[in-house]
């Protein structure tokens, strides 16, 4: 519940960030004031892999969040972001005692992208880094937190100023013993 507060406040305060100052036309190079810079949303289907497939019995997950955007020179653009992903297991039976194993993942950190025609549009490649807190809840081996650095990179695409989708790999420790999280992400951006 706390991570969805957290994500409503960031979407909300976002657009203010996003705000063009006109310094960004003195041609700093940075674009961190200009009127190059964005705020949005994004919405996200999760297939996970190695243990945390096993964890959560292969049913796919969510996630939605918001991020900033700033562009760079060269065709390239920092994307800070912030994500809640979320995994409900299948049930299974053990003498008439049912277990389910949910698993929530909040995260902050940021992307590196990478424009291949030079500009902010088309195909492109990134890397990113995020710090995730996670929550297992299980009813047999009880509850666990952990918090860790996860590693990300792809491709995606923009297909205009708002609308951009990217395919990304993650890898990171989502439990102590028996907990690597592994997962493919198909994401969908949307810029204001």
């Amino acid at each position: 519940m706390k991570a969805i507060m957290v994500l409503i406040l960031a979407a909300g305060l976002l657009p203010l960030a996003a705000q063009d100052t006109g310094l960004g036309s003195q041609g700093s190079g940075l674009g961190l004031f200009g009127s190059q810079n964005e705020a949005g949303i994004q919405g996200a289907v999760v297939l996970p892999e190695n243990d945390l497939r096993n964890a959560v019995g292969g049913r796919t997950g969510f996630g939605l969040g918001v991020h900033g955007a700033m562009a760079m020179d060269g065709g390239t653009e920092i994307r800070p972001r912030i994500d809640y992903t979320r995994l409900d297991g299948g049930s299974f039976s053990l003498s008439s005692i049912s277990s389910t194993t949910t698993v929530q993942e909040v995260s902050v950190g940021a992307d590196y992208l990478v424009y291949a025609g030079g500009t902010r549009q088309g195909l492109y490649g990134f890397a990113g880094a995020n710090l995730a807190w996670w929550y297992t809840q299980n009813r047999f081996s009880g509850n666990t937190r952990k918090v860790s650095p996860t590693l990300l990179f792809g491709p995606g695409f923009r297909f205009n100023k708002s609308i951009s989708g990217d395919l990304s790999f993650e890898y990171g420790q989502f439990r102590s013993s028996v907990g690597t999280e592994c997962n493919i992400k198909g994401s969908i951006f949307y810029s204001f």
